[in-house]
C-alpha cells in the first residue's frame, strides 16, 4: 500500500492554531508555503485520489498559511465548479450559485480549493480514494474524499454530507473528525441529498482542537445557527448500543475505557434502555432507500450518466419497492422518534455516547456492499450510525482508541438539535482524555 512520507504530511497537517501563530510571527514563508503546497497536491492527490477537481491556482492565490481552505464533497454545488456526483460515465452538471453552505463559508473566508470526491451518488461501493493516515484501511464513503482530502493535508476542512454515517465513518478511518449539522431543510439548497428526511451536511477536520478552532475564529457557530452552549463541568452521557447485539471485543473494550476516563474525571454516565430506538433502524434504512430512489431514479435512463453501475442502480431501484403509504408511515415514525430523543436530550442527558460501528475498520483489499441494505435487513447487518440520522441531531465522530493492530476505533456523540458547541467541546474533552492509544494501553 503506498503512504504519504510522514515529514512531507506533517509539515502540511500542522495544528490551525500554531500554523496562524507561525504565520503571524513570519516564521512560515506564505509564497514558499503554497508553492510547497501545489507541488505537494501534484505528487500525491493522483495517488490518495481525495479530488474531483481541484485547481492549482486557487491554492497558489490563496490566503495560506495565515487563511484556511475548504473541499466540498462532490454532490455539492460550488459556482465554477462542475458537479458530477461520483458518476464515472461522464456525467456533469455546472451550477450558475453555490450551495447555502458553501456561500455561508466563503462569507466567513474560507476558500474553497477543490471538490471531494465521492461514491458514485453517495451510493456506490466502489471506493474513489486511498486512505492517507492508515494505508492497509478502506478510505470509506460516501464522503471518502472529504475525508482524504483533510487528512493528507491538502486543505483545512471539508464539508461532506450525511444521511446514514457517510462522513463519520471517512473521517475516522482517515483518523480525522466529523461533525454532522443539525439537519434543516435550508442546509440542503444546492446539496444533491440521497434522503432529505435523514441528511444534513457536516465538516471534516484533522482533529477536535482545529475543529474548535475554526468554529470560533471563523464564527461558525452563528454562520449556522448553532446555540451558544456555557461551559459544562459536569455532563451526563448515556451510553448506549443495540441491546442483544454483539460488538467486537475491541469495540466493547474501547467503549469501556472511554466511559471510564470520563466517569474519572467526574461526569455522570448511565446506560438508558432505548431499544424502543434501536429497533427503528430498518424503518430508518428503508425510508433512506425510498427518498434515493425518489431523487436518483431519474438518473437510472439519463443518458449521460448511463450505465450507472451495477451496485449503484441497485441501492436507488431498492427504494421503488417502498409505497407512498408505507413512505408516509415511515415519516411519521421518524418524527415519534426524532421528537422522544429530542426531549430525553434536554430533559436527562446532555450527550448519548455511542460507537462508531460493531465491528473494526475495513480493509482496503475487501469489497463491500451498499450502504443501502438491497435485501430485508437483519438486525446484525444495521448500523449504529443511522440512530442519529433517523432522529435528526447533530452528531460528532472522532477516533479515541488503536485497535490491537493499529486500526482507530471510533466513538459517536450525539446532541439535542442545535447543539454544535455542546458537542465540539465535548470532543475536546474525550480527546484530550484519550489521545488515541493503542488498546493495550486501556488498562
Amino acid at each position: 500500500m503506498m503512504s504519504i512520507p510522514a515529514a512531507e504530511r506533517e509539515r502540511f497537517t500542522l495544528p490551525l492554531a500554531r500554523r496562524r501563530l507561525l504565520a503571524e510571527r513570519g516564521a512560515i514563508d506564505a509564497d514558499r508555503y503554497r508553492r510547497e503546497l501545489v507541488d505537494y497536491v501534484r505528487r500525491f492527490d493522483p495517488q490518495v485520489r481525495a479530488f474531483a477537481d481541484w485547481r492549482p491556482a486557487d491554492l497558489e492565490g490563496s490566503p495560506l498559511p495565515y487563511g484556511c481552505t475548504v473541499s466540498y464533497k462532490d454532490t455539492i454545488d460550488v459556482a465554477g465548479f462542475p458537479t458530477r456526483l461520483g458518476i464515472r460515465s461522464g456525467y456533469r452538471s455546472y451550477p450558475s450559485r453555490s450551495a447555502a453552505i458553501a456561500s455561508q463559508l466563503s462569507a466567513r473566508g474560507l476558500l474553497c480549493v477543490g471538490k471531494a470526491a465521492v461514491t458514485e451518488c453517495a451510493l456506490g461501493t466502489e471506493r474513489p480514494s486511498l486512505n492517507p493516515t492508515y494505508p492497509d484501511l478502506s478510505a470509506s464513503g460516501s464522503s471518502t474524499g472529504s475525508a482524504v482530502s483533510v487528512a493528507a493535508g491538502f486543505c483545512d476542512v471539508s464539508v461532506g454530507t450525511d444521511s446514514g454515517g457517510s462522513i463519520r465513518w471517512p473521517a475516522v478511518y482517515c483518523g480525522a473528525t466529523a461533525l454532522r449539522l443539525t439537519p434543516r431543510s435550508d442546509r440542503l439548497t444546492g446539496v444533491h441529498a440521497v434522503s432529505p428526511s435523514l441528511e444534513s451536511v457536516g465538516l471534516v477536520a484533522r482533529t477536535p482542537a482545529d475543529l474548535d478552532w475554526l468554529w470560533r475564529t471563523y464564527g461558525l457557530g452563528a454562520a449556522l445557527g448553532a446555540e451558544p452552549s456555557p461551559q459544562r463541568h459536569r455532563l451526563r452521557i448515556g451510553v448506549t448500543v443495540p441491546p442483544g447485539e454483539r460488538l467486537h471485543s475491541e469495540v466493547a473494550d474501547a467503549l469501556a475505557a472511554v466511559a471510564d476516563r470520563l466517569a474519572d474525571r467526574g461526569h455522570v454516565l448511565s446506560h438508558p434502555d432505548l431499544g424502543w430506538a434501536w429497533r427503528q433502524r430498518a424503518d430508518a434504512w428503508e425510508l433512506l432507500s425510498r427518498e434515493a430512489y425518489d431523487g436518483f431514479g431519474a438518473l437510472l435512463d439519463d443518458t449521460r450518466c448511463t450505465p450507472l453501475a451495477a451496485d449503484t442502480r441497485l441501492a436507488v431501484e431498492t427504494g421503488a419497492r417502498t409505497s407512498n403509504a408505507r413512505y408516509a408511515e415511515l415519516r411519521r415514525r421518524q418524527q415519534q422518534v426524532s421528537s422522544r430523543l429530542a426531549r430525553l436530550l434536554t430533559d436527562e442527558f446532555d450527550l448519548l455516547a455511542v460507537p462508531l460501528e460493531k465491528g473494526l475498520p475495513d480493509r482496503a483489499d475487501r469489497q463491500y456492499a451498499s450502504v443501502v441494505p438491497t435485501e430485508q435487513p437483519d438486525a446484525v447487518d444495521l448500523s449504529l450510525t443511522i440512530l442519529a440520522s433517523h432522529a435528526r441531531l447533530p452528531v460528532l465522530a472522532l477516533p479515541v482508541v488503536l485497535s490491537t493492530d493499529g486500526a482507530p476505533i471510533g466513538l459517536q456523540l450525539l446532541a439535542r438539535p442545535g447543539a454544535e458547541d455542546l458537542l465540539i467541546s465535548a470532543a475536546k474533552l474525550v480527546s484530550a482524555l484519550c489521545q488515541p492509544y493503542h488498546l493495550q494501553e486501556a488498562s
